[in-house]
């Protein structure tokens, strides 16, 4: 009885009785047509066996914006956190002193401009007077103490007329010294940024080259190292290097310098990097934040290597889908270095082969595919 109790209660739950239980063949699974996947294929590339070494983002572009004229505070139009355009304006001071010196100031030129005129013809008339006295040279009209007179007055009048066009020039940088302040009383961003501090409070009072916040941009941080002096003559401007971020970021970055001074203590020197960081999440983007550097200790060798979107987590350690007459099938892999998205196969693969790279979680060993190139499929969407 107890068998036949056993087979109640399996249909009663709905359960197949044990042994009867039938596994889904690739082929069953397959039954709703071939699994649409996108592929790519393994390739030789050039890569070097690397140490890694920890790094930091530091601020290459970053100032303290100071006040380029002294007044009094009217308006404050950032806060700490906030991203600011090349030339937005931050601070607005108090400029009506301002604009009263500027009047003052075009008013003294206007005046000093026409004393300039008044001392040309003061000028002309006199040195007319010298001529017509040369003209009667030789005759007996001709006066000396005359002659000598009138060429007193038109070297009084050349003094005069210098005194007035230094008197002008005088006015003229007082206008524009006004108007330099004017201009300067809305204190504006430097270059595109980040406020990392703010000191301007509306109604204080800040002199000239006060201190109002600060700026770093995000945009031109450099990457910064410690690299064992031992790999220095490597280290040479342009090298390349893989950057490595939280999670499986990476980025390839070129030394731009490598400093020549060595800490004793650590028997390191400081490097600089330039990588574009423009494919970072924004939110591991920070001065002070830390990667890591994969720094070549080998020369650049030939290896084979595959995406690292093909390679799936089994139970025996890593395996890719190749694409074999329309069925996936899946290898055992064996990994080396990594180098940006892909990394190297010691053995499973060879160049060549086909690997899926989009749609492989879900995949079954003989499992029919509907395959497709990924970087076809990229182009085609971009």
């Amino acid at each position: 009885m107890l068998p036949q109790l056993r087979h109640c209660a399996a249909v009663l739950f709905g359960l197949a009785p044990i042994g009867l239980v039938a596994l889904p063949t690739a082929e069953a699974t397959a039954q709703g047509g071939p699994a649409a996947v996108l592929d790519e294929a393994v390739e030789m590339r050039q890569i070097a066996d690397t140490t890694p070494v920890i790094g930091r983002l530091v601020g290459s572009v970053e100032a303290q914006v100071a006040a380029r004229a002294a007044g009094v505070v009217d308006e404050v139009l950032f806060q700490v956190g906030d991203e600011v355009a090349a030339g937005q304006t931050l601070v607005r001071l108090d400029a009506d002193l301002y604009e009263i010196a500027r009047s003052s100031a075009q008013a003294a030129l206007d005046a000093a401009e026409a004393g300039v005129e008044t001392e040309q013809a003061r000028l002309q008339l006199a040195e007319q007077g010298l001529q017509r006295q040369v003209g009667l040279q030789g005759s007996t009209a001709f006066s000396r103490s005359q002659f000598e007179d009138l060429e007193q007055r038109a070297a009084e009048a050349r003094g005069e007329l210098a005194k007035a066009v230094a008197e002008a020039e005088t006015a003229r940088a007082a206008l524009a010294r006004a108007e330099y302040d004017i201009t300067h009383s809305e204190i504006k961003a430097p270059f595109a940024g980040v406020v990392v501090d703010r000191d301007a409070q509306p109604g204080a009072y800040v002199n000239l080259g006060d201190h109002i916040g600060s700026l770093l941009d995000l945009d031109r941080l450099e990457i910064e190292a410690d690299a064992p002096a031992s790999l220095a003559e490597a280290l040479t401007p342009g090298t390349s290097i893989f950057v490595e971020f939280d999670g499986d970021i990476s980025i390839e970055a070129s030394v731009r310098a490598a400093l020549p001074v060595e800490d004793v203590s650590t028997r390191t020197r400081a490097i600089r990097l330039m990588g574009d960081m423009s494919a970072v999440d924004r939110t591991l983007v920070a001065a002070g934040k830390p990667v890591t550097l994969q720094v070549p200790v080998t020369a650049p060798r030939e290896a084979v290597m595959v995406p690292k979107d093909a390679l799936v987590q089994s139970r025996g350690g890593w395996i890719v889908y190749t694409v074999e007459d329309g069925k996936a099938q899946p290898r055992s892999v064996a990994l080396g270095q990594s180098a940006l998205d892909w990394i190297e196969a010691i053995s499973g693969v060879s160049p060549g082969d086909v690997v899926v790279v989009l749609g492989n979680e879900r995949l079954r060993p003989g499992q029919a595919v509907n395959a497709k190139p990924a970087k076809t499929s990229a182009a085609t969407e971009g």
